[in-house]
């Protein structure tokens, strides 16, 4: 396995959790994605790499039907009772998003994923693109953020690689993977879609002011 596994993020979510914190970004991401959804009339939507839940739970807070999918059972055991405190009606699934789905085909309005689809190899992303497509409806969305390649150099501070794997995909010294997308590699991917959309942005540290991540939104509308 090429990525980290599942037991690295039960390990992660773990430790989040036994320290108060949780990797929350609050409404930034979930908020330049509502106007498209609401405007779309999406009603059924994935979160893909959903993590503790806290984006899946701001949607159904909205209306939305939610699955949450996250590949670390402890994360999704997190969400899970953070929808029982909420009285949330939020589902949550299991699954390693580097194979195939555990969807039926058109089973979604929308897939939405937020920093979550970028630790695989190219192969590997490439399928699970085609797996997003087969699982929206005809003319249904894909809303995502994945981190640019002009992250790299500000990751590396933070999350030191030992060795390039793959053209822009590297292995971090404490075990994970990341992918660095480029504009032309992500409208490569997103070809077989139409009405794409990619907005590059940088976030800033609170405290320093200096570039803490920089990312791409992006949105397309499927063609099948």
């Amino acid at each position: 396995m090429s990525y980290a596994p599942s037991d690295f993020w039960n390990q992660t979510f773990a430790k989040w959790k036994d320290a108060g914190t949780d990797l929350d970004w609050g409404t930034q991401w979930t908020n330049v994605h509502l106007p498209f959804l609401k405007s779309a009339n999406v009603k059924t939507l994935l979160d893909l790499g959903c993590g503790s839940g806290n984006d899946v739970l701001r949607l159904a807070k909205q209306g939305f039907t939610v699955i949450g999918m996250d590949f670390s059972d402890e994360a999704v055991r997190q969400g899970r009772e953070k929808a029982e405190k909420l009285g949330l009606n939020a589902q949550f699934v299991i699954a390693d998003m580097a194979k195939p789905l555990p969807f039926q085909s058109a089973s979604f309005d929308a897939v939405m994923s937020n920093v979550a689809i970028h630790m695989f190899s190219d192969r590997i992303t490439r399928e699970l693109f085609k797996e997003i497509r087969r699982i929206v409806r005809p003319e249904g969305l894909f809303v995502f953020h994945v981190n640019s390649t002009e992250d790299a150099l500000v990751r590396a501070e933070r999350h030191p690689p030992i060795r390039e794997i793959e053209p822009n995909y590297f292995l971090e010294r404490d075990g994970q993977t990341m992918h660095f997308f480029s504009k032309e590699y992500l409208l490569d991917l997103l070809s077989d879609w139409k009405d794409v959309e990619l907005k590059h942005y940088e976030i800033l540290h609170e405290q320093t002011g200096k570039r803490f991540k920089c990312i791409w939104w992006g949105k397309a509308i499927n063609t099948t």
